[in-house]
Formats: C-alpha cells, sequence, structure tokens
C-alpha cells in the first residue's frame, strides 16, 4: 500500500502541478519572444527610416520642384521615393500618397490623364481612404479621382461645415460660379515675367550691283562706301577704278552686324506676351566722308504668340510666333575686286549700310531648363527702312522667369 508524504499532507498537490506547468509555458514563451523582439527591431526601425526618407522625396518634389513648374524632376523625385519604399518598407498611407502626387504632376502639370488616371489606382489600392490635396488638385483631377473609386472632401476642407448649411443653389447658379471655382482651384503656377539676355547675328540680303566703288570723279553705288587702308577711296588723284571688269557685287546673304540685347517680357494670357529688348550692335561700317555714322542702338517693341495650352505651365517645348518693330542699323561687308589705270587688280572694303528703322517677323521657342530658366533660339526676317534692304538675324539667348 503507498504511503502518503507527510511534506504533502494536506496541500492541494493538482493546483500546485497546475502552476508549474503554467510557469514552464511562460519561461519557454520566454525564450522566444526575447529573440524575435531582437530581430524584429531592426526591420521597424528600417521601415521608420525609408518611410522619412521618401516623406523627404515627397515633400521636395511637390513643395519646391512641382511649384518651380519643373515637372519632370517632380516626377522623378516621387518615382524614386516609390521605389525606396518597395512593396511592404513604408505604410501604405505614405505609399498611396506618393501615388496620388504622381497623378497630380501627370495631370495638371505634365498633361498625361491616362499615367494621371493609373497612379490613382494604385493610390486608392494603397489606401482607399486617400485624399487629394485641395491646393493642388484640378477640376479634370477631381472627376479622375472620382471616377477611379474616390471619396470624401479633401482634408484641407474638412473643418469647413458652413458650407454644408449653405441652401442648395439652383442649376444656373451653380452653372455661372464653375469657372470662378475652377479659376481657385488651379491657379496657374508658371512665371509672367521673363528677364532675357541674347545675342545676335545679323546677315544682309544683297543684289548685284555695278559700278560699287567711287572713282576718282565718279561716286559709289547708294548705300556703299568703300576702302583701302582706312581711308575711303576714290576721292584722291590716281583713285581710278577701269570701267568695265571688276567693281561689282553679286546677289546673295553676306554676314553683317553683331548685337547684344536685353530683353523684358510679360504674359499677358497663357499664349500672349509683350516685351522690350534693348541694346547695341557692333561691327560696322567706318565713317565716310558724306558724313555718315554707324549708329550702334537697337530698341525694339515685340509681341510672341506661344502655341498650345498653356504653354508655360508644361515643362515642352514652347514654340513661338513674334512680331516686331523699331531702330537699328544693318551695316554689310564685302570684298569688292577691281582694276586702276595701269590694269593692276587690287581689292577695296565695301561697306552697305542699310536701316535705321525696321519692321520684323520671327519663329523661335523657348527651351525649359531647371523650372524657371530657358534656351530661346530665334530666326527673324527683317525689313530696314530709311536705306531700303532686307535682312535676316539668328539669335540665341537665356529667359529667366519670375
Amino acid at each position: 500500500m503507498v504511503q502518503r508524504s507527510a511534506h504533502f499532507e494536506g496541500l492541494p498537490v493538482p493546483r500546485i502541478m497546475f502552476e508549474h506547468h503554467r510557469f514552464v509555458g511562460c519561461l519557454k514563451a520566454l525564450f522566444v519572444a526575447v529573440p524575435c523582439a531582437a530581430l524584429l527591431a531592426p526591420s521597424v526601425a528600417l521601415a521608420a527610416s525609408k518611410d522619412k526618407a521618401a516623406t523627404a522625396l515627397e515633400s521636395r518634389a511637390m513643395q519646391t520642384d512641382y511649384l518651380a513648374a519643373d515637372f519632370k524632376k517632380a516626377e522623378q523625385g516621387l518615382k524614386k521615393a516609390v521605389a525606396l519604399c518597395g512593396s511592404s518598407s513604408c505604410s501604405s498611407e505614405l505609399v498611396a500618397r506618393l501615388h496620388r502626387d504622381l497623378a497630380t504632376v501627370y495631370s495638371a502639370g505634365m498633361k498625361q490623364p491616362a499615367k494621371s488616371k493609373a497612379e490613382l489606382k494604385l493610390a486608392l489600392a494603397a489606401d482607399p481612404d486617400v485624399q487629394l490635396d485641395n491646393e493642388l488638385a484640378t477640376p479634370e483631377l477631381r472627376k479622375a479621382f472620382t471616377a477611379a473609386g474616390g471619396h470624401g472632401a479633401a482634408k484641407s476642407e474638412e473643418d469647413k461645415p458652413a458650407e454644408a448649411e449653405k441652401p442648395p443653389e439652383s442649376e444656373d447658379e451653380e452653372k455661372k460660379e464653375a469657372p470662378a471655382e475652377a479659376a481657385e482651384e488651379a491657379p496657374s503656377k508658371s512665371h509672367k515675367n521673363w528677364l532675357s539676355l541674347h545675342f545676335e547675328q545679323d546677315f544682309l540680303m544683297y543684289g548685284s550691283q555695278n559700278d560699287v566703288c567711287a572713282s576718282y570723279g565718279s561716286t559709289e553705288a547708294p548705300n556703299y562706301s568703300c576702302f583701302q587702308s582706312g581711308s575711303q577711296f576714290g576721292y584722291a588723284p590716281g583713285q581710278s577704278i577701269q570701267p568695265g571688269v571688276g567693281n561689282h557685287v553679286a546677289a546673295g546673304i553676306g554676314r553683317a552686324t553683331s548685337r547684344i540685347l536685353l530683353g523684358f517680357d510679360r504674359l499677358l494670357s497663357p499664349n500672349i506676351s509683350v516685351g522690350v529688348r534693348l541694346g547695341f550692335a557692333f561691327g560696322g561700317g567706318p565713317n565716310n566722308l558724306q558724313g555718315a555714322k554707324f549708329s550702334p542702338l537697337h530698341a525694339e517693341v515685340r509681341g510672341n504668340y506661344w502655341f498650345g495650352s498653356d504653354p508655360f505651365a508644361s515643362s515642352s517645348v514652347r514654340p513661338y510666333l513674334s512680331l516686331s518693330a523699331g531702330v537699328a542699323e544693318v551695316d554689310g561687308h564685302v570684298l569688292v575686286e577691281y582694276y586702276d589705270a595701269n590694269a593692276q587688280k587690287g581689292t577695296l572694303d565695301a561697306y552697305r549700310k542699310a536701316g535705321t528703322g525696321f519692321a520684323g517677323l520671327g519663329f523661335g521657342a523657348m527651351i525649359p531648363f531647371a523650372g524657371s530658366s530657358g534656351i530661346v533660339p530665334e530666326l527673324r526676317l527683317l525689313e530696314l527702312f530709311g536705306s531700303s534692304a532686307t535682312a535676316f538675324d539668328l539669335s540665341i539667348g537665356y529667359a529667366l522667369g519670375f
């Protein structure tokens, strides 16, 4: 017969065994939980760091690049943030915001609605409760957001209960107010004022001309002056030119004066700008005995028509057509061969003066970069008045918007 130990006499043995097993179970759980926590801590810290880095990229893309109309750079920054987050390294709310911001860039900035719709779907898949940024959302983006399944008001409008209490308006009143609301929701981010610096090279058109330079006892052709060794030729004894061969300018186009111009343009509408250009020309002909002096002053007014829908809100090339008028002189230089009284061949520097007023028709483009800057090439046809002539000029400029 088994004897009960006196040590356990009167003690609740089953309960003691139960407490013993529970204590052992807790120890096992502790040994498992501590290593797991040690392994999970770096992952949590890494996820938090990626959230912080991605948020910084988002802030720079939307608050700096997007507002400076550098939409390509904004797109690149947001794509970099999405790639950093990957499939699970950032919070779903942050991933949704990144796709929402990409949709904003594609819709309002780059005019690519198909890409915008795709990004909205990705944003809503990451977080069905994601909202548009009311300060940046356009009517087109709102419509696409609703079509993609988005719902609710934008965050910046959550604290406006007074608007919900307004009595319903008639359809006519809503239609009248719709354009004003659209204008308030989507203000243009483009710069209105542009300061520019240009280098311009002139090319003068020549018609076929005989007896260009003066011979002693006769005068040169209209608007021409001929020089030899820095002195005007044909007005001293012995400076004679044999008639017939030589002393001729063929028809064509020749390089003429060059000029540096400072310009200012103001956008009156998304497609129309007006401006002025002031500067100085160089490379003109020397003073002649008839008292004609080269005038280096250049002053013009101009108007541009910019092609496209709101071209300054886009980062694409901006072509334009320009009309201009002002004061300027274009002097051309050609070499003229002649034969003197002894049948000896010589060469004279012939200068043709044209201007001093002009009207111009030009075609150019602004090639934007860095958001608020652009390179501006232009080709222009000029009709010169005073000393009548036709000229072309080719210019290259740098423009800065503000």
